[in-house]
């Protein structure tokens, strides 16, 4: 998605860019705050489209880090962007990054097709088919 949307950057409107810059920074933040360090961005920060692929592809690796080096039922103390405190498994944590990019892409494909674009095939068993 991340390809198509900076190859067509110029069509697009700003809730697109808002929308899949939420979409890496919150990414981003649940990754930092698994390993307890600091964030780089802030949950509404927009992204430079250029940069957009390499920022989604660090997160998948982290991502795949945490994943084979963290023990997935164990807890993370974190507190969120409007300073309340929650405990949350690994796992839960990881789920949630992936359901909250799959309805932030669902709304961005729906901005697509309002546009007169195609919207794309996100769903991830498509692409393990290949």
């Amino acid at each position: 998605m991340i390809q198509f949307l900076v190859e067509h950057e110029n069509e697009l409107s700003e809730k697109i860019h808002v929308l899949i810059s939420h979409i890496l920074n919150a990414h981003e933040i649940w990754n930092t705050r698994i390993l307890k360090v600091p964030t780089q961005y802030g949950v509404w920060q927009l992204q430079n489209w250029k940069e957009m692929l390499e920022v989604d592809i660090k997160n998948y690796e982290i991502s795949l880090s945490i994943l084979e080096s963290k023990e997935l039922d164990a807890n993370v103390d974190y507190i969120t962007s409007t300073g309340e405190h929650y405990s949350n498994s690994i796992q839960d944590l990881l789920f949630h990054v992936i359901n909250h990019s799959n309805y932030h892409r669902a709304q961005i494909n729906s901005e697509l097709k309002s546009l007169g674009l195609k919207p794309l095939i996100t769903d991830y068993v498509f692409y393990k088919r290949k």
